[in-house]
């Protein structure tokens, strides 16, 4: 069989996800001729990559007006109207969705054999009639396939050259995908669909059912699955990533990375699925690894350099701290135990971040880096901090050579953080009323960065981050970071307010990472909650919650609660302030 495919590509961010390339690579055989047309401005070493695995015979890249239905006019175009006569089938399709599942031969085989079949699809589209909304039914047009007596009509052959490139998608859907099928079909061709969701209608509310029941799609066998269903109905992608596992052998990986990628890398579904399971890889110690710890407190350093026993592999020591008199203990103290460590001396405004971005042309040389501090929790108990500090350990020191492994075996993979602290999940220290108050700050060092990704931290009712700032990451991953060159003096005084910078910069960094397309992993805290303490702790009513109370022993004593009394007003009226200027503006 003489077979065409129209592929129609389009990606935000101007680069090709790796499903496109899985399903280019499963659909190729299929067809005599592949023409790759691109609404997104691709670098031609990207496309180059496409004709080298010899995935595609032409490309076009042009603007994204028109949308689908202008790219395949387009791609119809370049074949010649005359020359699409030729194929037995020409088939349309786009990047809008994961697969195939299964193998497509079967499938073309079986329509193709069919005499009664025109053109054929994946899944219609019921008729809605509403007082204000009438669409007609039709093959939803995200995969067509026409076989060639309806290619070489008149109808067809019209409709396709009179394809406009509208700006507005809405015309785009109005005038051509809700009204080729009804066009075609009253011309005398007809039209099948894997999953013909008419006679369902009575049995389910949504009539777009790649969107709303994934699940019948994949009883009813249809290969592939729409983008879209994973953050419309996110709360059946956990499972519908199970079931897609159980039926098909499609990666998964593909999809995570994908939405990840083009969406955001922190919607629930996405976060299980960020944990590393396999923590008995191997690595190679072939790269250029840094430690940093940040040493306020000296007593707790020989404890850290116990933990960093666990390293099974080449690394170079990087200690900083805020006076001569530390400094002088912490060299002592590697002197005595045989310990190679450069000693910094950094200050300790901006508590361990800061001293690590000071590092930058030491630490821009390495592949892999190491941040920590000698964690303490004064306002706490003793044993509190020694938890969060055990758990911290548990969960990035001692798995530390299978980290590094990951992080060698996935170049995408550009941060690891640890799994939440228990003493996090007894405590609602973290809820989204709070949370929201370093989304403005958020929102401001995201702009001072000059990120080109957009996202607004105002939209999230929370935020994924690494507890302590203990983490592992390739310095490319947050190198925007690194390159704002924050000093001293853009830090407050301890004692801290309650909404600073480096709260805005602890709860950044996996979307930094994002923004600098890596992804980041979680490392698994092994020691176990019952979910209802989650359940219990998070829904407890404000006005029930007991007052926090602040040892200032440890933060300046009668100076430190002085600062603290007079940062606390200050900083809830800078922040009325804040949002009453937003208003105006708004």
């Amino acid at each position: 069989m003489k077979r065409l495919l129209l592929y129609v590509h389009f990606n935000k961010y101007d680069h090709i996800s790796r499903h496109v390339h899985y399903q280019l690579e499963h659909m190729r055989p299929l067809f005599g001729k592949l023409i790759f047309i691109s609404n997104s401005k691709l670098s031609m070493s990207e496309v180059d990559k496409l004709r080298e695995k010899g995935l595609i015979d032409d490309f076009i890249q042009r603007e994204n007006t028109g949308y689908d239905f202008g790219a395949w006019h387009d791609g119809m175009a370049l074949v010649g109207f005359d020359e699409l006569k030729t194929y037995d089938s020409v088939t349309v399709m786009n990047d809008t969705c994961f697969g195939p599942l299964w193998e497509m031969e079967p499938v073309y085989q079986q329509y193709e054999a069919d005499p009664a079949v025109d053109f054929w699809g994946m899944t219609n589209h019921q008729e809605v009639k509403q007082r204000d909304l009438f669409i007609n039914e039709h093959l939803q047009s995200y995969f067509i396939s026409f076989k060639k007596r309806l290619v070489q009509s008149e109808v067809f052959q019209h409709f396709w050259q009179s394809v406009e490139n509208h700006t507005d998608v809405q015309k785009v859907i109005d005038n051509y995908e809700t009204q080729y099928t009804k066009l075609f079909v009253d011309a005398g061709f007809h039209y099948q669909a894997i999953l013909n969701t008419v006679p369902l209608k009575d049995d389910f509310f949504h009539s777009n059912f790649t969107i709303h029941y994934p699940h019948v799609l994949l009883e009813y066998k249809v290969p592939f699955i729409k983008i879209k269903t994973f953050d419309l109905s996110q709360h059946l992608s956990p499972y519908l990533l199970q079931e897609i596992e159980k039926v098909s052998d499609y990666p998964v990986e593909f999809i995570l990375s994908h939405m990840s990628d083009v969406s955001q890398p922190t919607p629930p579904y996405l976060i299980d699925r960020k944990v590393l399971k396999d923590k008995g890889q191997t690595y190679s110690n072939q790269k250029k690894v840094a430690v940093h710890l940040h040493t306020f407190y000296v007593d707790l350093l020989e404890e850290f350099l116990d933990g960093f026993k666990h390293f099974h592999f080449d690394y170079d020591l990087f200690l900083t701290t805020d006076s001569e008199k530390k400094k002088e203990e912490i060299e002592a103290i590697l002197a005595k135990r045989q310990q190679e460590g450069k000693v910094y001396l950094t200050g300790n405004r901006g508590r361990d971040i800061i001293p690590m971005l000071k590092l930058k042309e030491e630490l821009s040389h390495y592949d892999y880096i190491g941040h920590f501090h000698t964690k303490k929790s004064p306002e706490y108990p003793y044993w509190v901090g020694d938890s969060w500090r055990n758990e911290l350990f548990a969960m990035l020191l001692e798995p530390a050579d299978s980290l590094m492994a990951s992080l060698e075996n996935d170049e995408r993979l550009g941060l690891i953080i640890s799994d939440i602290p228990t003493f996090f999940r007894y405590t609602k220290i973290v809820d989204p009323w709070n949370e929201n108050k370093f989304a403005d700050d958020m929102n401001v060092l995201w702009q001072r960065m000059k990120i080109s990704r957009a996202i607004d931290f105002n939209s999230l009712n929370t935020f994924i981050m690494s507890y302590g700032t203990f983490i592992w990451f390739k310095y490319e991953a947050l190198k925007p970071l690194f390159d704002l060159d924050l000093q001293d003096s853009d830090i407050p005084e301890e004692p801290l307010p309650q909404h600073t910078i480096l709260h805005s910069i602890e709860r950044i960094l996996v979307y930094l990472a994002w923004s600098q397309r890596y992804d980041y992993a979680i490392s698994k805290n092994d020691i176990y909650i019952t979910p209802f303490v989650d359940n219990n702790v998070l829904n407890i009513r404000p006005d029930t919650m007991p007052n926090t109370y602040v040892n200032f022993d440890h933060i300046g004593g009668i100076k430190g609660a002085a600062k603290y009394i007079f940062r606390g007003p200050a900083s809830a009226m800078k922040y009325i302030i804040k949002r009453m200027i937003r208003k105006i503006r708004n």
